[in-house]
């Protein structure tokens, strides 16, 4: 039996969009996953482990972009990316480093 598909919305709210900085931080914690995880904006559908990928869709702020994932982690894949997101792509690591 295939695995199923857990897909998410989120909106992209950082001021310049879904550009290098916040790709990269994604395309990291995608690839802590077994799952196919993607990323789908106005019917493109990129890989989300590719920063390259991601820059081609062009998610501006305000964008509503849909993360899919199949596997045997794709649940926590969602989630960890929707809450990346939601949190303005801010992590721990971020907040202790000296800025």
């Amino acid at each position: 039996m295939a695995d199923p598909v857990v897909t998410q919305t989120f909106v992209v709210s950082t001021e310049q969009g879904l550009h290098l900085r916040p790709a990269e931080q994604l395309a990291k914690l995608a690839g802590r996953y077994a799952s196919q995880i993607g990323l789908v904006y106005q019917s493109q559908r990129v890989d989300a482990k590719s920063i390259l990928e991601m820059l081609t869709l062009g998610a501006v702020k305000g964008a509503s972009v849909v993360v899919e994932a199949r596997g045997s982690d794709a649940a926590d894949a969602v989630q960890a990316i929707v809450a990346l997101v939601t949190n303005d792509f801010s992590s721990e690591e971020e907040t202790n480093t000296i800025k």
